[in-house]
């Protein structure tokens, strides 16, 4: 009777440590999701561009950076921005 008695208190301290724990683990994750959203500096560098002329995704931070008609443009490479200008001459 006591080792029933005895197994059953230590499963709800069990169940309620590891529920605090678990609450403990979701607070971290939604104050890290509220932070993610604040863009600072470093989130725009890691921000993924399309290219215009081939259609590839490339981060911002190693894009070719181009200004072409007053409006800037990212290339994923120096073949790209040159076919870009020939087919859209100023």
């Amino acid at each position: 009777m006591y080792r029933l008695i005895l197994v059953s208190l230590l499963i709800t301290i069990l169940y309620y440590l590891l529920r605090q724990m678990f609450r403990g683990f979701n607070t971290q994750v939604q104050d890290s999701r509220k932070n993610s959203s604040a863009h600072g500096p470093e989130d725009e560098q890691d921000q993924m561009i399309q290219d215009p002329v081939c259609h590839i995704f490339v981060p911002r931070r190693i894009a070719l950076t181009e200004l072409i008609g007053g409006r800037e443009y990212c290339f994923c490479s120096k073949e790209c921005a040159g076919k870009f200008r020939t087919e859209h001459p100023i």
